[in-house]
């Protein structure tokens, strides 16, 4: 049977590519082998599958002073060779990595006993785990064009960033009125406390403008949020949502961190987007990935360290005034196919006869 090992992990960004990818080989008769960290979101993910997974034990590289500095070479050792174990125990035809640093110690463990590496790098800026890699990989898919300018020695081909498919709903929002201008902040599972606190002193002034806001909290800040917003007209108020998609096409525009999944999938619904990237990302990945937005003219960055009410404002009613302006710098994305793209490679060129 056709077997490949794949891994990604440390966030749902790294992971769901990876799974996407996974579940369309499994429909051409592949077999799946997973490795990640033990106790992890990859993890809980795969366990949701059918998919066979392999306890790890990983250390990321802490970008502080810490301690833990010194167990790294010993946990990167021990964990390439608890890598090599798996690889020549389940004998895969290819390894996928889809970026994060637990897929590190496997790749250079795939590299040792010579099966084919393809990459999946979802950022603007690869991190660091696909540079490293990069040399020893067959193919590297690239879910942002400027990407390949920061891998200029790799063979790397722009396939966009896998994602699910979301079906098209009517516009219909629940607290709301329908023929007002709706936007809608998104903050992730867990929140954005930076976010929070600022649409807490720009809500009312937009309620006032006749604005309908959607304002996922995340999980943490809801009770909070809630008891001190209330239930106003034109303000709907959640914690986290499984249908996120829901949302998206209910709003004119969106204001977001800079996540390359969610830029992928807003790029592919054509929704428009006031980015804040996360100062504290990886190599701050996120703002190049939201400057590669703004670059096609279908969002605008703010700089956290830039970010007050007013200039929120600014940005708000100069997007909402120039709306289709921006709706029409979108052009078609690859997203929504990159992971049927990826999985039919792979399977063209590295599955059994």
């Amino acid at each position: 049977m056709k077997c490949i090992a794949i891994s990604s992990g440390g966030t749902a960004g790294h992971i769901n590519p990876a799974l996407s990818i996974a579940h369309k080989l499994a429909g051409k008769g592949w077999q799946i082998h997973y490795l990640g960290n033990k106790d992890s979101l990859e993890q809980k993910l795969l366990a949701k599958t059918e998919f066979s997974f392999y306890e790890l034990n990983v250390q990321k590289i802490y970008r502080k002073l810490t301690l833990a500095h010194l167990k790294f070479p010993f946990k990167l050792l021990m964990s390439i060779a608890s890598s090599r174990r798996v690889m020549k125990e389940i004998k895969p035809d290819v390894f996928l990595g889809c970026g994060g640093f637990v897929c590190g110690p496997p790749g250079f463990a795939a590299h040792l006993l010579h099966i084919p590496i393809i990459l999946q790098e979802q950022n603007s800026y690869p991190g660091l785990t696909t540079r490293l890699l990069s040399k020893y990989s067959d193919m590297i898919f690239l879910g942002n064009k400027q990407a390949k300018s920061h891998l200029t020695k790799a063979r790397t081909e722009y396939s966009g960033n896998p994602i699910k498919a979301y079906p098209t709903y009517k516009k219909i929002i629940t607290n709301n009125s329908i023929n007002k201008r709706t936007i809608f902040l998104v903050g992730g599972s867990q929140g954005s406390l930076a976010l929070n606190n600022m649409m807490v002193e720009v809500a009312q002034p937009l309620l006032e403008q006749g604005i309908n806001i959607i304002w996922q909290t995340g999980m943490r800040h809801y009770k909070k949020l809630h008891q001190l917003m209330g239930n106003q007209k034109g303000l709907t108020l959640f914690d986290y949502s499984t249908e996120i998609d829901k949302h998206y096409h209910n709003a004119d525009i969106i204001i977001a961190r800079a996540g390359a999944l969610t830029l992928a999938e807003l790029e592919t619904l054509h929704k428009p987007s006031i980015l804040i990237p996360l100062p504290t990302s990886a190599e701050n990945h996120q703002l190049f990935n939201a400057k590669e937005q703004a670059e096609k003219g279908i969002a605008e960055v703010i700089e956290q360290k830039d970010l007050t009410p007013e200039t929120l404002i600014k940005y708000i009613n100069n997007m909402l005034s120039r709306i289709t302006e921006y709706e029409d710098n979108f052009g078609e994305t690859l997203h929504a196919n990159a992971a049927e793209h990826i999985a039919a490679y792979i399977d063209l060129n590295y599955g059994r006869e």
